[in-house]
């Protein structure tokens, strides 16, 4: 792809709203698709793993919510590669973008491993700490520490998959998670069930029995493959970005730390909420396994709901650092615009779709009736939170993708760590309403976030941040 083809298509004429819906559309459907295999992919391991019982399930609820804390960490190079490759080809230089691109790259790889060993080190004391039975901490250790290997591998790829976004292109990350996906799809159920255990239209699919421990294997080794297949392609291709010369091989502290400096906060924002829900999962443990299981199959369920905000969020960040760096701010401002209104339209459907199907939902995946008790009215109330969070995507990924990624940070951490956990706890022991009260609180905290984000990003401060 030319120099001039790129800049073309990523900043079109000004003034024209049909081409900011179509931009729009472009870059997000690709996301979409990814994420909506990723998440088919999600549901269908829970299905399996859920013929192995409800203890079974809540021990990878409990892993699911430390991986995404884990996964938040990815959000350093994702939202520093993102911002700083796209205002870098809003400028016109792919020569500077590629050199972006290839520190986020690498920083993404010593991160990965660093989590990977350090995550694998503390990781009985991380399932202990929630004091659910050797029934369900035995198996959430084993299943953990497997999923960990994976993380280098899951980092590079997050990291490929901004700087590939960033120039316009979101179509190659699709494929290579697509790819990713079917072959995780394809050995699941061989490396679960033992033979005998599993028949589908009159063909045995039970081969190693590895049972939960082989969901996540089979995870580690499709993400091997993935990451292998990205790599691959960037290096074939040299596109989206001219080869590296020689000198440019050579990787500079500095670029490091202008990266870090935008891309932290916006990590800790992407863990202030799961790491907070985290330390929510000891008070909702206390409760029973039937209300881990619940929260579990409920934070599942809701990844349906991110597919098209995926695709927006990462669509309204891209051309927003595009615009900025074009210097065009007029129609990083319409960009926005338009992502709000896409993005309230969503947030009615699914507050609908929730709301109205929230015991079907549970029942899909446990129809034990604790559980189902539990889950639906969880459902319900976070459904009715989407009315406010929806609204807020656009704008913290037009914060974010413009490198002003402190205030979704503060917001975050004020919303999480001050209202949320010391409200839910409230709720849920000192006034007695039980795991209801930690639903309660969760939607609080919500509905101040979003109301927090509106009122700062009115301020402006975006529109003048230096990447």
């Amino acid at each position: 792809m030319s120099r001039e083809r790129t800049f073309e298509v990523a900043i079109p004429a000004p003034g024209v709203d049909d081409t900011v819906y179509r931009r729009i559309w472009d870059l997000a459907w690709p996301v979409s698709i990814s994420m909506s295999t990723s998440t088919l992919l999600t549901l269908v391991n829970l299905f399996w793993i859920g013929r192995f019982g409800t203890a079974a399930v809540a021990a990878v609820s409990v892993c699911g919510n430390i991986l995404f804390i884990i996964f938040g960490l990815s959000n350093v190079v994702y939202a520093g590669s993102l911002a700083i490759v796209a205002r870098r080809v809003g400028e016109g230089n792919l020569r500077a973008a590629g050199v972006a691109a290839l520190h986020g790259v690498c920083l993404a790889a010593m991160l990965g491993l660093f989590v990977a060993l350090a995550g694998y080190a503390a990781a009985p004391g991380v399932i202990g700490f929630f004091e659910t039975g050797a029934d369900v901490a035995g198996v959430a250790l084993s299943y953990l520490r497997l999923m960990l290997f994976g993380q280098v591998f899951l980092f590079v790829v997050v990291a490929l998959s901004a700087s590939y976004q960033a120039t316009g292109d979101a179509r190659t990350p699709m494929l290579v998670n697509v790819v990713v996906v079917l072959l995780n799809g394809l050995l699941d159920p061989f490396f679960i069930f033992a033979p005998g255990a599993l028949h589908v239209g009159g063909f045995d699919l039970g081969w190693l029995g590895w049972g939960v421990d082989g969901a996540a294997i089979a995870a580690v080794l499709s993400g091997a493959v993935g990451c292998a297949l990205f790599l691959g392609i960037a290096a074939a291709t040299g596109k989206p970005f001219p080869r590296p010369s020689r000198g440019e091989w050579m990787l500079e502290p500095r670029h490091f730390w202008h990266m870090l400096r935008i891309g932290a906060p916006a990590g800790v924002s992407m863990i202030a909420r799961p790491l907070s829900t985290f330390l929510l999962l000891k008070v909702i443990a206390s409760f029973g396994t039937a209300a881990i299981a619940a929260f579990g199959i409920a934070l599942r369920s809701f990844s349906v709901n991110w597919i098209p905000y995926a695709g927006l969020n990462t669509a309204v960040s891209t051309l927003v650092g595009q615009s900025l760096g074009a210097r065009n701010l007029p129609r990083a401002e319409r960009v926005v615009r338009r992502g709000l209104g896409i993005s309230a339209v969503l947030g009615v459907a699914f507050c609908a779709l929730y709301y109205g199907f929230a015991r079907e939902i549970i029942l899909a995946f446990d129809r034990e009736p604790a559980v189902v008790a539990a889950g639906a009215p969880f459902l319900q109330l976070i459904a009715l939170s989407f009315l406010f969070s929806a609204p807020m995507y656009p704008l913290v990924s037009a914060m974010n993708g413009a490198g002003d990624t402190k205030p979704p940070m503060v917001t975050a951490f004020l919303a999480n760590w001050l209202v949320k956990l010391p409200l839910c706890w409230a709720l849920a022991i000192p006034f007695g309403y039980g795991v209801d009260g930690v639903w309660i609180g969760m939607f609080a905290s919500i509905v101040f976030e979003a109301l927090a984000m509106f009122a700062w990003y009115w301020r402006g401060t975006w529109k003048t941040r230096q990447v």
